[in-house]
């Protein structure tokens, strides 16, 4: 009886093995054409530490939700890495993790909306102070090191936010800690808002001045240069010529396109020398160090090595580039090719981390407004590998989706070079209607290319309702945990089935029936093909001798339903009227 037990232990031990090593194949198959993307707001996510809430003198809590819309909630990357190692990512099928920038952020607010009516802080992660640091309200390097490298060991790729083109804003705050602009102000008055308009009708009428800014003595031109000096921002008189000087928003607009050789920005080497000794290191990148230093650099060359040192140190798989438009191209296919050698040096650095054998290129995408899934050959050219898809449908109407399939198929996957990146909601649009957000889910997660799921699209995330002039920071409300079961499982099918299947994304797709989608995915060793159907009957009687032969056993992947053909026909039970079709894995 004990050597029959042992024997059923063993036997039993190698059939989870073989799934085992099934599973970790499916999942070591990875693709940017089938890549399906979550873009998060580390600050809105989830707070896995709340001893980093508070930083740099900056306030969360001004008494009132309007005030406090655009704050620091407490969100970090150390909250990230919990829900990865509770596999909520894994369950969702995600094969890359698109952050915000965590690099350190301005300390204060700015005048937030059209009428300066709540203090805006950097929590979004775009306006930038100082690239070679880890803001501390996102964690320290260690956490970040951990994030990284728990993601790539379920096999999920990295992406973090890029911008060459400008800084943050001057804010109060960062005006007396660092001493520019004439501001006469302590650290905890600079840190209350001042709200509303100047009381100058003039000013008002021409330029909508923010109260607040009238704090800033710009007749002290001395002082002001003590903020990124001239060599690095464009003068006023320099700004919005055309869109490669524009001042998006008022922010300053680096000097992209020069070549001249500049010293460190003034800002910088105050920041710096006051943060001598190891109580500043747990927040500093190893790798960006050397770059602190002046050196025979021009002010994008800086950027680009600070941008390049967080790839070179942890693995970084990708860039979303900010405002691709608004920055000189030479400086563009730069970054990528920084990035290229700062990945191949990790990967060299750390032979023992599985990531490390991956092949790929370093990968960039970037927005380009109103944008849609074309092949643009002068990015191309410029080492992106898609730019952002603004035009896929987020009306979850189902009727032309698969003609729209058909062309997504057609147009990106004949070219190996290029691909896209849709999505349904993102940090400046929430077009989707959460009523329809079921078939919104259908048609983005089984479309051709690779896709984007905006952070609580899988849990019906409810905008913030707000008072707030600016509606942007609405659209991105702290994540609810108190989750919408049933849709975030149906969200969960659709995008495990995307990630097992290269077909989905990166295949060719042909109609075999009304509603009924062949597709195919046939790249040296990799074979793969999967049937869809939807708007199904409660039955559906298919036909797929095309393409699976008499005796070959089914899955419905929606519903686990196994089903072997007979005579050409599979006859499968359906729910939510659809039908995800693979072959049932041999054990």
């Amino acid at each position: 009886m004990k050597n029959e037990i042992l024997y059923f232990l063993g036997i039993l031990s190698f059939l989870l093995g073989g799934c085992s090593v099934q599973q970790e194949e499916e999942r070591d198959v990875f693709s940017w054409d089938n890549a399906t993307v979550y873009f998060v707001y580390v600050d809105r996510f989830f707070n896995g530490n709340i001893n980093n809430d508070e930083n740099y003198g900056r306030k969360n809590d001004y008494g009132s939700s309007l005030k406090n819309v655009a704050t620091f909630h407490g969100g970090d990357i150390a909250g990230l890495t919990q829900k990865l190692e509770e596999g909520y990512f894994r369950d969702l099928g995600i094969t890359a993790l698109w952050i915000t920038g965590v690099y350190e952020q301005i300390h204060g607010w700015v005048g937030g909306g059209d009428a300066n009516d709540f203090p805006h802080y950097a929590y979004h992660g775009y306006y930038p102070m100082d690239f070679t640091s880890m803001d501390r309200n996102f964690g320290t390097i260690e956490e970040f090191r951990t994030f990284v490298d728990r993601a790539h060991e379920q096999g999920i790729r990295v992406i973090m936010d890029a911008g060459i083109n400008h800084p943050g804003y001057q804010t109060l705050l960062d005006a007396v800690q660092y001493d520019f602009g004439g501001v006469d102000l302590t650290e905890a008055e600079a840190v209350e808002h001042i709200g509303g308009l100047t009381n100058s009708k003039e000013e008002k009428q021409h330029y909508q001045i923010y109260r607040y800014l009238q704090h800033f003595d710009s007749a002290k031109s001395a002082s002001w240069n003590q903020w990124w000096g001239y060599d690095w921002v464009r003068t006023p008189e320099e700004v919005d010529k055309d869109l490669l000087t524009e001042s998006i928003f008022g922010l300053a607009d680096f000097r992209t396109e020069s070549r001249e050789k500049v010293g460190l920005p003034p800002l910088l080497l105050n920041k710096w020398s006051m943060e001598q000794g190891e109580d500043f290191m747990p927040w500093v990148n190893p790798s960006a160090l050397k770059y602190r230093q002046n050196a025979d650099y021009s002010q994008s060359d800086y950027v680009i090595k600070w941008l390049a040192a967080w790839v070179e140190e942890f693995g970084i798989d990708g860039f979303r580039c900010d405002v691709v438009e608004n920055v000189d191209d030479f400086r563009w296919l730069q970054l990528k090719e920084e990035c290229d050698l700062a990945l191949n040096r990790w990967r060299l650095k750390n032979a023992s981390k599985e990531a490390s054998q991956w092949t790929e290129d370093f990968w960039m995408t970037g927005d380009i407004w109103d944008a849609d899934i074309r092949y643009y050959s002068n990015y191309a050219n410029l080492g992106f590998s898609s730019i952002v898809n603004f035009t896929f449908p987020k009306d979850g109407n189902l009727d032309a989706i698969g003609q729209l399939w058909q062309y997504y198929a057609d147009s990106l996957n004949t070219n190996p070079n290029w691909s896209t990146l849709s999505f349904l909601n993102n940090t400046y649009k929430r077009d989707t209607d959460f009523s329809k957000i079921e078939e919104a889910a259908v048609a983005l997660l089984l479309a051709p290319g690779a896709v984007q799921i905006f952070y609580g699209d899988e849990v019906t995330r409810p905008e913030m309702k707000t008072a707030a002039t600016d509606p942007t920071h609405g659209y991105r409300s702290d994540f609810v945990w108190r989750q919408n079961e049933d849709v975030l499982a149906h969200w969960q099918k659709l995008g495990k089935f995307r990630k097992k299947h290269l077909a989905v994304g990166a295949g060719k797709q042909e109609m075999i029936a009304p509603n009924t989608y062949r597709r195919t995915y046939q790249k040296r060793t990799i074979s793969d093909t999967v049937l869809i159907k939807i708007k199904c009957e409660e039955v559906e009687i298919m036909e797929v001798a095309e393409a699976f032969a008499d005796g070959t056993l089914l899955r419905n992947a929606y519903t686990g339903e196994l089903v072997e053909v007979k005579d050409g026909v599979a006859r499968f039970n359906t729910k939510n009227e659809i039908l995800l079709i693979e072959r049932a894995a041999a054990h």
